[in-house]
């Protein structure tokens, strides 16, 4: 039987082993064993944020891999990474496999439908206006407000930001100051 890490949505983790999982059921079998005082359990799909079905080194097919996606759940982590092809559609979730943004790993998941709020094929990984992406070394802290609050000022300018969205990221890097 295939060994399977469930993260809940709770975030509670249990490993174990399932006969058959089928994303077109709303609930599935887990065998737990070992020294867990559970033997098995009855897990809605429903409850789960993602399945894990396996993970390792990237396979052979890594450096083909072009889509790069974000797969966002509902309650904000992001899972980046290159999709090898392997999307797939049940019922009630969908399962893929990801490498890593590095292409060295290698993910294989299911995500119910109702953890998932979308997985965007997205053209790099970081989706910030220019001024706000980070190249090499982040500076001093100093430096890295200024140059925040001088790239807000600029999209104010240039009319990319409402003032109201200006004056909350000034707000916001003066905060962390």
């Amino acid at each position: 039987m295939p060994t399977v890490t469930i993260r809940f949505t709770d975030n509670e983790v249990l490993q174990g082993s399932t006969p058959a999982l089928d994303l077109d059921t709303p609930d599935f079998r887990v065998e737990v064993g070992g020294l867990s005082n559970n033997e098995g359990a009855w897990v809605p799909l429903a409850a789960v944020k993602k399945i894990t079905l396996g993970s390792g080194p990237a396979d052979e097919h890594a450096s083909e891999a072009d889509k790069m996606v974000a797969v966002r759940f509902n309650d904000g982590e992001v899972i980046r990474g290159y999709l090898n092809g392997s999307l797939r559609h049940f019922r009630y979730g969908v399962t893929m496999s990801v490498y890593s943004p590095d292409r060295s790993t290698m993910d294989s998941i299911g995500v119910p439908y109702s953890a998932l709020k979308a997985i965007f094929q997205v053209k790099s990984w970081d989706s910030r206006p220019p001024g706000y992406q980070l190249h090499g070394e982040r500076g001093a802290p100093l430096v890295q407000l200024l140059g925040g609050v001088r790239e807000a000022t600029r999209l104010y300018q240039a009319g990319a930001i409402t003032r109201e969205e200006y004056l909350a990221q000034r707000r916001e890097l003066l905060d962390r100051f």
